[in-house]
C-alpha cells in the first residue's frame, strides 16, 4: 500500500531531529505540518511503528517500523500517529546549491 518514494540522487542531510517516543514528541508533528520547500525528510522508526497521514486522508499513507525509513515530500501536509512503544527520528535533506 505505500508508494514509492526516494530521495533525490544528489540530496544532502543537514539536520536530524532527537529521537522521539510518545513522551516527548512535540505536539506540532502529532498535528497537521510540512517541510519548506526544497526540504525533504527521511523519517527513521528505531521501534515500534509510526502511522503517516496526509491531511485530508482518514487511513494512513504508510505505517512505518524499522525495516523501512519513509521519504516525507517538500511542502506536503501530514501528521503522524505514534504506537506505544515507538522511537523515532527525522533527518532532513536539500539538495546542494547549482
Amino acid at each position: 500500500m505505500t508508494e514509492q518514494r526516494s530521495l533525490p540522487d544528489d540530496a544532502e542531510a543537514y539536520g536530524k531531529t532527537p529521537v522521539f517516543t510518545n513522551e516527548t514528541v512535540p505536539d506540532k508533528i502529532l498535528n497537521h505540518h510540512d517541510l519548506q520547500a526544497g526540504t525533504w525528510g527521511l523519517l527513521t522508526v528505531e521501534s515500534g511503528t509510526v502511522s503517516f497521514f496526509r491531511k485530508g486522508d482518514e487511513a494512513p499513507l504508510a505505517v512505518i517500523s524499522s525495516e523501512k525509513p519513509f521519504v516525507i515530500l517538500p511542502e506536503e501536509v501530514h501528521y503522524v500517529r505514534l504506537s506505544e512503544d515507538a522511537k523515532f527520528f527525522v533527518t532532513f535533506y536539500k539538495r546542494p546549491k547549482s
